[in-house]
């Protein structure tokens, strides 16, 4: 599915950069590890993966909940280990405190 933008609130947990596992280089590409809770009270984590980005942009961020603005977003369902599992790639994303 694609989405043209998209907002979110999140709280940000975590941001590294993406790494190619064959040439254990960094893509250019980085990932925001973003939690938050569903309607029934569950908390929920999503790894975002936002391309052309530097983990700089958003560290000053980590522990805090932010509005998240994703452009041009694609969102792919897959299994893992038997599990249903979400890819959520943007293009660009802003921050919206």
């Amino acid at each position: 599915m694609f989405c043209q933008e998209i907002l979110v609130t999140v709280s940000v947990l975590g941001v590294s950069p993406e790494i190619d596992f064959e040439t254990k280089q960094a893509t250019g590409n980085i990932k925001i590890d973003a939690g938050f809770r569903n309607s029934s009270g569950k908390h929920i984590t999503r790894t975002i993966k936002i391309a052309n980005s530097t983990v700089s942009e958003y560290s000053t961020y980590l522990d805090e909940k932010v509005n998240l603005r994703l452009e041009r977003v694609t969102f792919s369902p897959y299994l893992s280990n038997g599990r249903a599992a979400l890819s959520i790639k943007a293009e660009s994303a802003t921050v919206e405190v």
